[in-house]
């Protein structure tokens, strides 16, 4: 490849990086958090660290009657039901039920009981874990602005906008065998940085292609729903879901006895496995037509969940069809959304999961700041040093905003006291406005090292704080919840701790600030000391 062509794609690859390299950084750290979405669950609520049952009591006549309570206080008929059954993840039953008032409209319910004594659990929407997965997913764009539909679309965009750097930075890069192992310590700054975003984006460019690939996919196919409906059922994007699902059955009008849950909970798989349910969803329920659609943990871990139908009056195996047929095509699907959350392959996979993406996300950064460097620092620039500077304050505090704001979020979620279905809302208010508060704060200090080594010290204590803080407030010490049988609430703050002991010593080895401004000091000491004080250089140009 001749010269000017590589610096074509050089420059195409610098340019995407520093025109959307932010907003890279955002999906790929909270994209490293999201993957712990249900451990995080489980670290927020206090009823997922109840003691594991080994025979938990029935629970079909406890659930029929709340069906029967909330059809009756609201007037409505019931349309879906569904129970999930206590497991090491969520050791309780979770009950669902969607009514359709006389006016057409539906009311979604759920309850909880304790499978060792039936009693009522408090209800407890949506917080920390959530919020997380979901602002990964779709950045909760806002209603206004088309919701979060669009937003999620977006986050696809940007994996393809990522796609395209990784293979700018494949073809401009010539020597990847040796980046891999470069990296000159004793050299500048800039140089510094340059050769830790090169052997990061190196040792993670497997994980990295299929991060991108698997997020594109995942944002973009909501995107593409209407343009298919538009193009193969003339805009009636119902017809075209009803064409995914597949025939439907419809109810008979003629009324039977059903199943219950607490023999659908001991049913094990058709294959004959042994695998026990995990859920149940109801369609039809009291009529011959009635359909049990019961998921099962997946026999190979590289699907999302596995699913049989049967007929609730009979018991009889019903046809998959739809995107719930097992096909190639539907397992490759299916295998996509735990392909890009690490959903597969246990613990151990999660954290290698977590490694690569923290790096990533440091790749990303450095790559910014490279840039930033380059042309605030030498004749390429073509802008003043005071444009730079702001460039530079502004990726400090966004993607140090980030970090702090995703450690505020785990105290505003234990602290919340208010109804519980605004919890969600308070948890994003709390993140937004700890990640203005770091922008502003970068803004207001001049020397971005102090910030960098401040905030990240501000991190490191917040994480390392976190456990002693779970544990005055309910959660419970790590020895009790491991004598319980849970693991996920101990070991998250166990990561908690490393992560923030990690972020001190880190912040402690970051520079105070450029080697050549602390040669421009000694030297203007130098020359004032010799009687030249003309020579000396401002406390504000140093910063």
């Amino acid at each position: 490849m001749d010269r000017d062509r590589r610096v074509r794609i050089y420059d195409a690859h610098s340019w995407t990086g520093i025109s959307l390299g932010l907003v890279l950084f955002v999906v790929c750290f909270t994209g490293s958090l999201a993957m712990f979405a249900r451990d995080l669950q489980t670290w927020e609520d206090p009823a997922r660290r109840l003691p594991l049952v080994a025979q938990p009591i029935p629970i079909d006549p406890l659930y029929q009657q709340w069906v029967e309570d909330e059809a009756s206080s609201e007037n409505a008929e019931v349309t879906f039901m569904g129970m999930t059954y206590p497991s090491a993840e969520a050791p309780y039953y979770l009950g669902q039920v969607n009514l359709r008032d006389e006016e057409g409209e539906l009311h979604f319910h759920r309850q909880r009981w304790d499978p060792a004594t039936g009693e009522v659990l408090p209800v407890r929407e949506e917080g920390l874990g959530t919020w997380l997965l979901d602002f990964h997913r779709d950045l909760m764009w806002p209603e206004f602005l088309g919701g979060r539909q669009i937003g999620r679309g977006l986050v696809g965009i940007f994996g393809i906008v990522m796609l395209l750097s990784i293979l700018t930075g494949i073809i401009t890069h010539r020597k990847i065998l040796k980046e891999m192992f470069t990296m000159r310590l004793r050299r500048s700054v800039r140089v510094k940085w340059k050769d830790g975003h090169n052997a990061l984006g190196i040792w993670t460019l497997p994980f990295s292609i299929m991060i991108a690939f698997t997020g594109a996919w995942l944002g973009i196919i909501v995107l593409m729903l209407p343009v298919t409906g538009l193009l193969v059922v003339q805009g009636d994007t119902e017809k075209l879901i009803a064409l995914l699902q597949g025939p439907q059955i419809e109810a008979s009008g003629e009324a039977a006895p059903m199943i219950s849950l607490d023999e659908i909970a001991k049913r094990s798989h058709s294959n004959g496995d042994g695998r026990l349910p995990k859920s149940v969803f109801i369609q039809h329920y009291g009529d011959k037509s009635a359909v049990y659609n019961i998921q099962y943990q997946p026999d190979t871990e590289l699907m999302y969940a596995e699913a049989e139908k049967i007929n609730g009056s009979t018991g009889e195996l019903l046809p998959m069809t739809g995107l719930d047929e097992r096909t190639a095509a539907t397992r490759t699907l299916g295998a996509i959304t735990p392909l890009h959350y690490g959903l597969f392959g246990g613990a151990a996979l999660k954290y290698l999961y977590l490694a690569l993406g923290l790096a990533l996300s440091v790749m990303v950064v450095l790559g910014n700041m490279v840039w930033i460097e380059r042309r605030w620092h030498s004749p390429e620039g073509s802008r003043s040093p005071k444009f730079y500077h702001r460039l530079s304050q502004l990726t400090v505090g966004v993607s140090m905003g980030v970090v702090l704001a995703s450690v505020a979020i785990f105290y505003a979620d234990r602290l919340y006291s208010g109804p519980e279905e605004g919890r969600i809302v308070f948890v994003g208010q709390a993140y937004f406005l700890a990640w203005l508060a770091c922008i502003v704060f970068a803004f207001l200090r001049s020397n971005n090292y102090q910030t960098v080594r401040f905030l990240l010290r501000a991190c490191g204590a917040g994480l390392m704080v976190l456990p002693v803080f779970d544990a005055l407030t309910g959660g419970g010490t790590p020895w009790a919840e491991l004598a319980a049988g849970h693991v996920a609430a101990p070991a998250i703050n166990a990561t908690l701790f490393v992560l923030g002991l990690g972020s001190v010593m880190v912040a402690q080895r970051l520079p105070r600030e450029r080697k050549d401004y602390l040669a421009k000091r000694q030297r203007s000491k130098g020359a004032e000391i010799a009687g030249d004080p003309g020579a000396g250089v401002t406390a504000t140009q140093v910063a």
